[in-house]
C-alpha cells in the first residue's frame, strides 16, 4: 500500500480549538515536559476568543451589588463546560496548596496525568515492538532503526512543541505587570451570580482576589501598545513554530511507511489521550488558582424551574435586591423600598 500521503494527517483540524489548547487552558501554565505531548492540528495558531466562543457574560457581586463581564476567555469555556441549563451551580475557588490537601482529587489528578503522558507512549512503545518482531525475520536485519527522515521530522514537531510552550509561558505569567486583576483585598470574601447562556446559572465563591483572579482580565496577555522586543519575539516564535509544523510533514513524506505510521500513530493517540484529558477534567487551574464545583452538603448543582425562583431565594440569602435588579432578573417594581429594598409578599411571574 502507498502511503506517501499519510503525513497529512498531522495537519488534520478535526475541531476549531485543538485538545492542546483546551489543556492549556484548563491547566494553566504548561511545563517544559509538554513538549512530547503531540496531536493533530498543531500548526493551527490559537485564537483565545474561540475558547468562549465570544460570550462575555454577565456578572454581578452579591455582596456589592457591583455588576461587570466576564472576560478572562478560559474561564468562561470553563463555566460552559460546567454549567447545565435550568440549574445553579456552585463553584470554589482557592490556592493550590488548599485544594491539594484533599488526598482524592490529588490521587485523581496523578492518574488522569499518568494517563496522559503513558497511554500515547505505551501504545508507541508497542507499536515500534510489533515492527521489530516483524522485521526481526531477516538476519541481516534484526533491529529496528528509523530513517534520518524520520529523526527529522520528530525533532521539528518537537522543536515546533517547544518554541509554542515558549510563547504560551510568557503569555501566561501570573504575576506580570501587564495583568491586571483590581485592587487586593486581602482576606475579604465574595460571592458571584454569574448569567451565562441557555440559561446556565453559576454562583462562584472565594476570597475576592481569587475571585478576581479567575475572572478578570484576558487568559492570554495581550499585546497593546507600541511592539517591544518580548512581543516581537513571541510572534515570530509563534509564526515558526506552526511553520516547522508543514515543515515536518513534507520530511516525513521521504521517510519509509513504518515510519510514518509510528509519527503519525503517535499523533493520533496523543490527540485521544488529550481529548480524554480534557472530558474528565473538573476543574480549572488560573493564576495560581483552582476552581472546583462545591462540595459542600447542599451546594454544587441545584435545579431550579424558573429563573424567577432562583433570583427570589439569593435575594434572601443575601438580604439585598440590588444585584438581581440590575442583571434584570427582577422588576424593580418587585422590591419593597420603604423597607429597604426587600421582596415584596406577591410574586410576579411571566
Amino acid at each position: 500500500m502507498d502511503l506517501t500521503l499519510l503525513p497529512i494527517l498531522l495537519l488534520a483540524n478535526p475541531s476549531l480549538i485543538t485538545p492542546l489548547h483546551t489543556y492549556h487552558a484548563l491547566t494553566g501554565r504548561p511545563s517544559l515536559a509538554d513538549c512530547f505531548l503531540l496531536c493533530l492540528g498543531m500548526q493551527i495558531p490559537l485564537s483565545p476568543t474561540a475558547l468562549n466562543e465570544g460570550e462575555y457574560p454577565a456578572c454581578a457581586a452579591m455582596t456589592t451589588g457591583y455588576c461587570f463581564r466576564v472576560e478572562n476567555q478560559a474561564t468562561v469555556m470553563y463555566l460552559q463546560r460546567t454549567g447545565l441549563t435550568g440549574h445553579l451551580v456552585t463553584l470554589e475557588v482557592s490556592s493550590p496548596l488548599q485544594n491539594s490537601k484533599a488526598p482524592r482529587n490529588k490521587i485523581r489528578n496523578i492518574a488522569r496525568q499518568g494517563l496522559l503522558y503513558l497511554l500515547p507512549t505505551t501504545m508507541l512503545l508497542s507499536c515500534v515492538c510489533g515492527l521489530v518482531l516483524f522485521r526481526g525475520g531477516s538476519r541481516h536485519q534484526l533491529l529496528y532503526s528509523p530513517s534520518p527522515f524520520s529523526i527529522a521530522s520528530i525533532s521539528l514537531l518537537l522543536l515546533s512543541r517547544f518554541l509554542s510552550i515558549l510563547t504560551f509561558r510568557a503569555r501566561t505569567t501570573p504575576l506580570s505587570s501587564s495583568s491586571w486583576h483590581g485592587q487586593s483585598e486581602p482576606g475579604v470574601k465574595g460571592d458571584l451570580l454569574i448569567l451565562l447562556s441557555e440559561d446556565r446559572w453559576i454562583r462562584m465563591k472565594g476570597l475576592v482576589d481569587d475571585l478576581k483572579a479567575v475572572t478578570s482580565g484576558s487568559w492570554l496577555l495581550s499585546r497593546p501598545g507600541p511592539p517591544t522586543y518580548l512581543t516581537i519575539l513571541c510572534e515570530t516564535m509563534d509564526g515558526i513554530a506552526g511553520l516547522l509544523v508543514y515543515i515536518a510533514a513534507i520530511v516525513l513524506v521521504n521517510a519509509p511507511n513504518q515510519d510514518k505510521i509510528i509519527i503519525v500513530l503517535y499523533a493520533l493517540l496523543g490527540q485521544g489521550a488529550l481529548a480524554i484529558h480534557n472530558a474528565t477534567s473538573s476543574e480549572l487551574v488560573m493564576n495560581d488558582r483552582r476552581l472546583n464545583v462545591s462540595s459542600q452538603a447542599g451546594s454544587g448543582v441545584k435545579k431550579y424551574p424558573r429563573r424567577l425562583v432562583m433570583a427570589r431565594e439569593l435575594v434572601k440569602e443575601m438580604g439585598r435586591s440590588d444585584f438581581a435588579v440590575r442583571l434584570g432578573m427582577l422588576n424593580p417594581d418587585d422590591m419593597d423600598m420603604d423597607s429597604g429594598g426587600k421582596l415584596k409578599n406577591e410574586i410576579v411571574t411571566m
